[in-house]
């Protein structure tokens, strides 16, 4: 059966997200319906890229991802319909949403290296929009009427031209320095950023975990700073923080038994420094 998994920023108070659930189903009978999150918070587009690329890349091939984070609904923003190798189908605005499923794309981002580029065209088909009071709710007037044709078995080139010129996020890659300035050498340092901070105040970096090697270390981020190294929270000394590989293959920094992000006052967005010691 077709499976189409929803992202969006619509939260659970409204009937937004109901709304385009019965869109989608009455469109595509018999779709499964998953729900990764609704509660982006308002216009986040980043962040939702974030959770989209790390849940995405679980489900089984020709899944369909619906992300509707729209701070431009109802302008001449483009909608976007894209094929991801290995990771099936996606449709979300142009705003930098599918950032992580671009040609040349961090994988620090929660996505895995694309093996081959992705065909992302420009949905230009408005007869298979739905006739709306306004243009206000495109979540269910337009994208979930697009991605019931790609649950529908319907290919994806009658949707619209080929687009080489999406909108992307921002993003600096993380990096080493030092003598000699590699991943995993003692004596680097390595440099990213808080990519996310989860609902537990663990920061989850943009740094991939086998930057580290094994030796010695001292993480530092937001004034705060770690020696620990740990491979799983439990391994954390009592009251203590530490630095360990996490489930999307980058480095996290958590504190035991509580939220490190509220004690360290860090946000997402702040810059994690890692020195890799004698």
């Amino acid at each position: 059966m077709p499976i189409v998994t929803l992202l969006t920023d619509f939260g659970t108070a409204d009937y937004y997200v109901a709304a385009v659930r019965g869109t989608l189903l009455r469109l595509a009978p018999g779709a499964t319906l998953v729900d990764v999150t609704h509660e982006i918070a308002a216009g986040d587009v980043e962040d939702a890229a974030f959770l989209l690329a790390a849940a995405a890349r679980w489900f089984p091939a020709g899944t369909v991802h619906l992300a509707v984070v729209d701070p431009g609904v109802g302008s001449e923003r483009r909608i976007l319909a894209a094929r991801a190798a290995g990771r099936g189908f996606l449709v979300a605005p142009d705003n930098g949403l599918l950032t992580p499923f671009l040609a040349g794309a961090p994988a620090a981002w929660g996505a895995p290296e694309e093996a081959e580029p992705p065909e992302v065209r420009a949905v230009e088909r408005s007869d298979l929009f739905l006739p709306g009071p306004g243009a206000t709710f495109h979540g269910r007037d337009r994208f979930a009427p697009v991605a019931a044709w790609l649950l529908r078995g319907e290919p994806l080139a009658n949707l619209g031209p080929v687009v080489e010129d999406a909108v992307r996020l921002p993003w600096t890659p993380p990096r080493a320095e030092g003598e000699p300035p590699r991943p995993g050498a003692a004596g680097a340092t390595l440099h990213g950023r808080v990519a996310r901070v989860d609902r537990f105040g663990n920061l989850v970096t943009d740094l991939p975990s086998g930057w580290t090697g094994d030796g010695p270390l001292v993480a530092e981020v937001g004034g705060g700073s770690t020696r620990h190294r740990a491979s799983h929270y439990r391994e954390i000394p009592a009251g203590a923080t530490a630095v360990l590989p996490g489930s999307l293959g980058t480095l996290e920094l958590s504190l035991d038994g509580a939220g490190l992000a509220e004690r360290w006052g860090v946000e997402r967005g702040a810059a994690v420094t890692v020195r890799l010691l004698p």
